[in-house]
């Protein structure tokens, strides 16, 4: 997966934990838990997919955005 990919997939991650908030705080409709449902579904495809990316031995986005200095500083 390229570090555009994976970039795309937290900004989609972050959507969806907005939305849900959003629908966490508004206590109107019954309609908004079947769309928590939608979101909670989609929040763990979005993270497995970043599990399974970190696991492949991949740089983590968060270090791919890092200074090129800081990720090869001396200890």
């Amino acid at each position: 997966m390229t570090r555009t990919d994976m970039i795309a997939i937290r900004r989609r991650l972050r959507d969806v934990n907005i939305e849900y908030s959003g629908l966490v705080r508004n206590k109107l409709g019954e309609s908004r838990f079947v769309r928590m449902e939608e979101l909670k579904a989609e929040r763990e495809t979005l993270v497995g997919l970043i599990v399974q990316n970190e696991k492949s031995g991949v740089l983590p986005v968060g270090a791919a955005l890092a200074p090129a200095a800081s990720r090869h500083a001396a200890h």
